[in-house]
């Protein structure tokens, strides 16, 4: 399974979850994105219960207040208690023991690269993969400084294929394939910054020399990653971001199945009680219209096998 983004509206993956629990429907791999990664943990962590009471206890105000200023560069903020929360729910879960395998999408801020995490600290991995740029700092892995993964692809099914799953479902309950689309608000803000740097309209030749500039004044003679400045990081996702939509192809989502409840009408932090119930209730009204799908898909793959046995 691949779970995408999608902040408050990863309810709707618990929904959907729990109606495969309901049918006895196997998960061997399950690869999240930003909260996706969260709802994943909860549930090879036998926890979903949990994290669906947490979620339903969330107002925008609270989900706020439990994030703190930063002093690192990057970002604005840290997780806060919302790191605490993620402790609870990992409880000593590692990639080598958790059933289904494991995976987090992150994105690697200086090269644009869709990063799968299946190895280390399971806390970091999350973190990273919830670290959206600009409003958290980046997370250092190895040689990499890593960002949430919807800054390049939303729905990480291209990796829980090369995982080793044989049948791929995904979960969309993102309203766009990464989280800065030009078409949203985060676009139009870089292109007020820009001309009141002097430069009138926008192109990727320009937001590259930017960030070449940039590279240059803040950060000369980098051998190893570092956190740069928060105007930095939002120049390099906004670069990757102009290069993901001019090559994104139908294919970078492509599975056996897509499930995608209707819920891209509800913005990702409309976090109200009423409207979390209504979201829930489609993904379970979601997954219960993909159950057949999918057994069909099981069994096809079954069969498949046996000729092949």
């Amino acid at each position: 399974m691949a779970l995408s983004g999608g902040s408050s509206r990863a309810i709707t993956q618990i929904a959907v979850l729990e109606v495969f629990i309901e049918h006895q429907i196997p998960v061997d791999y399950m690869v999240g994105c930003s909260s996706g990664a969260l709802v994943a943990v909860a549930y090879a962590n036998n926890k979903i219960d949990e994290l669906k009471e947490s979620m339903h206890g969330l107002t925008l105000q609270r989900l706020v207040g439990m994030w703190s200023l930063t002093s690192q560069k990057g970002g604005l903020f840290e997780l806060g208690e919302t790191e605490v929360v993620l402790e609870r729910l990992v409880n000593g879960l590692t990639f080598e023991t958790s059933y289904p395998k494991l995976g987090f999408t992150a994105a690697d801020v200086n090269s644009g690269e869709l990063v799968t995490i299946s190895w280390g600290k399971v806390v970091t991995a999350v973190k990273a993969s919830l670290a959206v740029p600009g409003l958290f700092p980046p997370v250092v892995w190895g040689n990499k400084l890593l960002v949430d993964g919807g800054l390049v692809n939303i729905v990480p099914t291209q990796p829980v294929r090369e995982m080793g799953a044989d049948i791929v479902i995904g979960v969309n309950v993102s309203g766009s394939r990464f989280i800065y689309e030009k078409k949203l608000p985060y676009w139009r803000f870089y292109r007020m910054l820009l001309k009141y740097m002097g430069i009138s309209y926008i192109t990727k030749t320009q937001v590259t020399l930017v960030r070449r500039v940039l590279d240059l004044i803040l950060n000369p003679t980098t051998r190893k990653p570092k956190n740069p400045g928060i105007i930095k990081i939002m120049t390099k996702a906004l670069d990757h971001s102009m290069e993901v939509s001019d090559k994104w192809t139908d294919a970078d989502m492509a599975c056996d199945y897509m499930i995608t409840p209707k819920v891209k009408q509800w913005k990702k932090t409309e976090l109200e009680s009423n409207n979390l119930e209504v979201i829930y209730q489609e993904g379970r009204r979601a997954a219960l219209e993909a159950v057949p799908h999918i057994l069909k898909l099981i069994e096809n793959y079954k069969q498949r096998s046996k000729i092949h046995a």
